[in-house]
């Protein structure tokens, strides 16, 4: 790996033998939106804790641009659908979307709970979809997405920069 690129990379690419060792099914969005969301992150009260990066500018054009896709799209992504071969806008795209949902997820005290409850039952939800649906308690994953979606883009005015 290339450390010129700074801490966050290591830390980024930790992430990966530790989700191969306790998670080795772990579909590429929640393994690289895991891993992306401790390029940039901080300590608090004992817990690395992510903290908005530069994926956000690219995730905040494609909200305002109407290009994000549903999750129920994004957690079923092949690993090479995911990585998006050639095209680069997807690939960054796809990093972008699977961080800010865990960064949500970890602003709202769910990320360890939704971790678990996905290593737990992964055989009956292998892309996780079902169990962010639960953790979340949410019906209608198109209005979830909607308020994410605003969440998002209240992070511009956040101090967590």
């Amino acid at each position: 790996m290339n450390i010129a690129t700074g801490g966050g990379t290591l830390v980024h690419e930790i992430v990966h033998p530790f989700m191969r060792a306790n998670f080795p099914e772990c579909p590429a969005w929640f393994n690289e939106g895991l891993a992306s969301l401790y390029e940039q992150a901080a300590e608090k009260q004992g817990r690395i804790r992510g903290k908005i990066n530069w994926r956000y500018k690219g995730l905040e054009a494609a909200i305002k641009e109407g290009r994000t896709i549903p999750f129920a799209q994004l957690t079923a992504l092949s690993k090479s659908e995911f990585y998006g071969g050639s095209n680069s806008t997807n690939y960054n795209q796809h990093y972008a979307q699977a961080r800010y949902l865990c960064y949500y997820l970890q602003e709202k005290g769910l990320l360890v709970k939704f971790y678990h409850e996905f290593v737990a039952g992964a055989k009956q939800d292998p892309t996780g979809f079902a169990t962010l649906q639960g953790v979340l308690g949410e019906q209608d994953m198109t209005d979830f997405q909607k308020r994410w979606e605003k969440f998002v883009l209240a992070l511009r005015k956040s101090d967590d920069w």
